[in-house]
């Protein structure tokens, strides 16, 4: 196994996870033609979650974690020993910082570089030319965006979206507050306000990624039509 193999513990196939340390054979052999990359496992779990809530069945999901850069996305890419089974791949990150727009620019040039490199022989990735669309080719490629394709943000800003309207958001922003008059300014907001919307909900053991699988995310809302749109388009 590969340094690389070895940094990423779960997989999502057919919506149920697997530990890669059990399903080993899974480790570098792609098992769906229709392939999502994301950042970390909150991001794998809430796609897996998703997906079942759709009763979709012909996609996998896997993870880099941390942010997609040219030297983890290539190394990731070439552990593949049937990368030629893929007729999709998407690529699902979040905005962070920096605009989507911003973001997505930024990927155009690390895939790129690893056509450039020839990272993965017989193989000309071609990057799509607008953010939310797939390119032509083999495999076609897409690129999605949290929170929204087009603002700064992440995952937890999608979350939150989802549940504004919820009366412990009156909580949450009250609690909010108050942290701030006090001076303690959160380095990320969305992610201190998703942990205490998630800790006035029942035994919920992890972030994004738990309220998904806990069914504290309810999946039918507007808010998630974008990322719908683009996952039946795959």
């Amino acid at each position: 196994m590969t340094d690389i193999e070895e940094k990423f513990k779960e997989i999502s196939i057919d919506g149920k996870i697997y530990d890669l340390k059990k399903y080993h054979q899974y480790n570098n052999t792609i098992q769906k033609s229709k392939l999502i990359i994301c950042e970390g496992l909150d991001d794998l779990y809430f796609l897996n979650y998703f997906l079942k809530s759709l009763d979709i069945t012909d996609i996998e999901v896997r993870y880099i974690e941390g942010k997609f850069e040219y030297k983890s996305l290539s190394a990731y890419l070439k552990i593949f020993n049937n990368f030629n089974v893929l007729k999709s791949l998407a690529l699902v990150c979040d905005a962070d910082d920096i605009s989507a727009n911003e973001e997505f620019n930024r990927l155009k040039k690390i895939l790129n570089k690893i056509n450039k490199e020839n990272s993965i022989p017989e193989r000309n990735l071609i990057f799509p030319n607008e953010i939310n669309r797939f390119s032509d080719g083999t495999p076609k490629i897409g690129v999605f965006i949290f929170p929204n394709n087009k603002d700064k943000g992440r995952l937890e800003d999608l979350f939150l979206s989802c549940v504004k309207n919820e009366p412990e958001m009156e909580c949450v922003n009250s609690f909010m507050d108050c942290v701030s008059k006090l001076g303690k300014m959160q380095k990320i907001p969305s992610k201190a306000k998703t942990l205490a919307y998630l800790a006035a909900q029942y035994e919920t053991r992890r972030g994004v990624g738990g309220a998904a699988r806990e069914g504290i995310w309810e999946f039918k809302t507007d808010e998630l039509n974008e990322v719908k749109n683009f996952i039946e388009n795959l």
